[in-house]
């Protein structure tokens, strides 16, 4: 099946939407300095017009398509369901309506993105965001005051546009990711993906973001096992599927089972910064409301955490997206990501073993790899952000590309049994 033909205008507004959405047009200084965009809260606020103006046009000229699409991933449209009927148990619902809307228009878009475009083509576009992204990055914090950290525990830490070395970090990894592996891809323009490629470790490495590195280094590493996929039988893929699972799990455990060696050696607390103290007392929160959970965003600033923000009045959230998550929308919303995120693995690999020609074609087991990582410390599992963004998208573009792929081949067969008819 022919890829669709997109309009130039509609390019341009796609590549808009996602300008707005990587945060590459909303700059922030370091957030010791000022929380606030540069130009104000304001144009924040315009850009999510902008935002949503383009987005109620493209629901308007393809409604029939957005249909048709949420259709076809119920696990994610179900998500989407608890989420809103969670406002009927939010602990504070004034939070989980503001985070609820931007939840919900990063779900349009993903629809949209995996409805017009195919895998290949979103990332050239997510490139063109990151891109921007990791230059502007690069410019204001090596050429004007104020876009890299003074306050005492990071001092000298850059933050670039985003306002925190931990998020510069994080837009990073999946820049540098996206790059590495168009580079490698041979395009036209490889000199120009490597030369992003290599601003973006840069930043990484300047704002000393180690899950970045983390997360860089590991796929670096997978590659080569990508690979060895491909050029083995049916019965050899399974092996060294399983045996890479057991490897992983078998190193889980080890670094669990062995915290205080690992991080004693990496020069950091046992608590991984008071981390692992949070996630008891969340845990027990937890065990309080364990099928619903308090709501989507309905927790932190609500009276049932207010003991615990007590404790640790620098948490504002659970530092961990699967914590955060059971927090949320409890073993209900946790069990039905899952679900998606296992069925998304599936295919993910499906596509390694059976349709890859090119690293980039394994991106999207690649992006597994950035969520799982930054979610280990980090809650951006169920957020309104580029993670959910990323996540929903190309979930959709594979569940899509997979009912493509088994159409032509049950039109081949038929034109083959059809011939086959009309020789004998």
């Amino acid at each position: 099946m022919s890829e669709i033909k997109v309009k130039l205008t509609e390019k341009i507004l796609t590549v808009l939407l996602l300008l707005i959405t990587v945060g590459a047009l909303t700059i922030h200084p370091a957030q010791e300095i000022s929380i606030s965009t540069l130009g104000g809260d304001k144009l924040d606020t315009i850009f999510n017009i902008v935002s949503y103006l383009i987005l109620f046009y493209f629901l308007l000229l393809y409604w029939k398509g957005f249909l048709y699409v949420t259709t076809k991933s119920p696990l994610q449209f179900l998500l989407i369901t608890i989420v809103i009927f969670s406002l009927l148990w939010s602990g504070d619902l004034s939070s989980s309506l503001t985070y609820m809307r931007g939840l919900i228009r990063l779900y349009f878009l993903a629809i949209y993105l995996a409805m017009r475009y195919s895998l290949r083509e979103q990332m050239r576009l997510i490139a063109w965001a990151l891109g921007v992204s990791a230059l502007l990055s690069m410019i204001f914090s090596a050429f004007i005051p104020g876009y890299i950290h003074q306050s005492p525990e990071l001092v000298g830490m850059w933050s670039g546009i985003y306002g925190h070395k931990n998020e510069l970090g994080y837009m990073m990894a999946w820049s540098t990711g996206v790059f590495l592996h168009l580079a490698l891809s041979s395009h036209r323009y490889s000199w120009l993906m490597w030369g992003i490629c290599g601003i973006s470790i840069c930043l990484i490495i300047l704002s000393r973001s180690t899950t970045s590195l983390t997360i860089i280094l590991t796929m670096i590493l997978l590659l080569p096992v990508y690979k060895s996929f491909q050029k083995t039988n049916y019965k050899l893929q399974v092996i060294l599927i399983t045996s890479t699972l057991m490897l992983l799990i078998i190193g889980l455990m080890l670094l669990i089972n062995n915290a205080d060696t690992v991080v004693g050696t990496s020069g950091k607390d046992l608590t991984f910064n008071g981390r692992s103290d949070l996630w008891e007392l969340v845990m027990s929160k937890i065990w309080e409301r364990p099928w619903l959970g308090y709501g989507f965003s309905g927790f932190w600033t609500s009276t049932s955490a207010s003991n615990l923000r007590a404790t640790y009045d620098w948490a504002s959230n659970a530092h961990n997206g699967f914590l955060e998550l059971l927090l949320e929308l409890g073993f209900l919303g946790f069990l039905t990501f899952a679900a998606g995120f296992f069925r998304f693995f599936v295919m993910a690999l499906t596509r390694i073993i059976s349709v890859a020609k090119k690293p980039e074609d394994y991106w999207p087991m690649q992006m597994l790899i950035i969520i799982v990582i930054v979610n280990f410390s980090e809650a951006r599992l169920l957020t309104p952000s580029w993670n959910w963004l990323m996540y929903v998208t190309t979930s959709l573009s594979l569940t899509l590309e997979y009912e493509r792929n088994n159409k032509n081949i049950l039109v081949s067969n038929y034109e083959v049994k059809k011939n086959e008819s009309f020789t004998s």
